[in-house]
C-alpha cells in the first residue's frame, strides 16, 4: 500500500474526530498517543476548518450515542447494572454499591443497564394477576436509588434492553406524543447516556454475547477488556495470547434474582449472581485486576470484608 500524503492524513484524523466526537475516541480509533491526535488536530483547524463543520444530511444521528468516550482523566470506576428496580426499599446489593461508592469516592460511576425494568411496556405477556408499577412509579423510584449515590466526575448510563423499553413502547404506541414526552434520558440530565462506553483501554456495554460463555466470547471478538451485564453473572474470564492478556467482566446484577420481577424464572437454580465491580487504572492508564463486590451467605463482601 502507499504511504498517505498529510493532507489525507489531517482529512482522516478530522473524519474519525467527528466521528466520535473526543479526542480520546480519536486516539482510540486511530491507536495513537492522544497528544498526537491533539496536536493533529490543533493544526487541522486553522488549516482545514472546513473539515470540522458538520454537513447538513438528511439522515438522522443515534438517538443515544453508540459509544462516549469521556475526555477527563480516570483512573477508577464503579460499575453495576441489572437493578431493575421497582418501587419499594433498596436491594442489599444496591445499598452495597452506594456504600461502597461512598467510601471509594471513584472517578467515575456507571450504571450498566437494566436499571428500570419496564415490565408493564414489555412485548412480553402479562402474568394473570401481576401488579408491576407503572413506568412513572419505576422511574420516580430509581430516581430516589440513585439519590444514595455519591458525586462522581463522570456518570455514565449505558442503555440496556430493559431501559430501552421506555422509549420504544412510546415510539411504537404514541409517536406523536415523542417530544412532548421525551425520552428516558431527558429524565436523568445528570447522567450521560449511551450504549457503550470506551474508558482507557476498556469497553463497557450491557450486552454483547451471551450465555454460559459470554465472558470468553465478549472478550475474543471485542479484542480489548470489556464489562458487560444482562448474564446477570458475576466473573472474570481471561483471554491470554502473544499480545499479553484481557478480560471479559460479568458484572453481576443489583437487582434481587428472586424479586416479583423474575417471576417468569419460577424460582428456579440459576447463574444469576448479586455483585459489581470495582475497575483501577496505573499511572499509564492500563487496566489493573478487576475486585468484585459478591453476595457471600447473604452478606455484600468486598476486599474480603462483609460490607455490612
Amino acid at each position: 500500500m502507499g504511504s498517505f500524503t498529510p493532507d489525507e492524513v489531517m482529512a482522516h484524523t478530522i473524519k474519525i474526530y467527528n466521528e466520535t466526537k473526543s479526542i480520546r475516541g480519536t486516539a482510540f480509533v486511530m491507536n495513537l498517543p492522544r497528544q498526537t491526535v491533539q496536536s493533529r488536530l490543533k493544526i487541522a483547524r486553522d488549516t482545514y476548518p472546513e473539515l470540522f463543520e458538520e454537513k447538513k444530511t438528511e439522515i438522522q444521528n443515534w438517538v443515544v450515542p453508540a459509544i462516549h468516550y469521556p475526555e477527563t482523566d480516570i483512573k477508577s470506576i464503579l460499575i453495576g447494572g441489572d437493578a431493575h428496580i421497582w418501587p419499594g426499599e433498596p436491594t442489599i446489593m444496591w445499598k452495597a454499591f452506594a456504600k461502597v461508592a461512598k467510601q471509594l469516592k471513584p472517578d467515575c460511576i456507571v450504571l450498566n443497564g437494566d436499571i428500570l425494568d419496564g415490565a408493564r411496556v414489555s412485548r412480553h405477556s402479562r402474568a394473570l394477576g401481576s401488579r408491576a408499577p407503572k413506568i412513572s412509579e419505576e422511574i420516580e423510584a430509581v430516581r430516589a436509588h440513585i439519590k444514595m449515590l455519591p458525586l462522581a466526575n463522570q456518570k455514565i448510563w449505558t442503555m440496556g434492553n430493559h431501559d430501552i423499553r421506555v422509549d420504544n413502547y412510546l415510539a411504537s404506541a404514541a409517536p406523536e406524543l415523542e417530544d412532548y414526552a421525551g425520552h428516558l434520558k431527558d429524565r436523568f440530565p445528570e447522567w450521560q447516556f449511551c450504549w457503550a462506553t470506551i474508558i482507557n483501554d476498556v469497553e463497557i456495554r450491557h450486552r454483547f454475547r451471551s450465555g454460559i460463555h459470554a465472558g470468553w466470547n465478549n472478550a475474543l471478538h471485542s479484542g480489548i477488556n470489556i464489562v458487560t451485564s444482562h448474564t446477570h453473572q458475576l466473573q472474570l474470564t481471561a483471554v491470554r495470547n502473544r499480545r499479553g492478556s484481557h478480560y471479559g467482566i460479568e458484572a453481576g446484577m443489583l437487582g434481587n434474582p428472586f424479586g416479583p420481577q423474575f417471576e417468569y424464572a419460577e424460582g428456579t437454580a440459576s447463574r444469576s449472581c448479586p455483585g459489581f465491580v470495582f475497575l483501577t487504572f496505573d499511572d499509564d492508564f492500563n487496566l489493573m485486576p478487576p475486585e468484585f463486590c459478591e453476595l457471600i451467605r447473604g452478606r455484600p463482601a468486598f476486599r474480603n470484608k462483609y460490607v455490612f
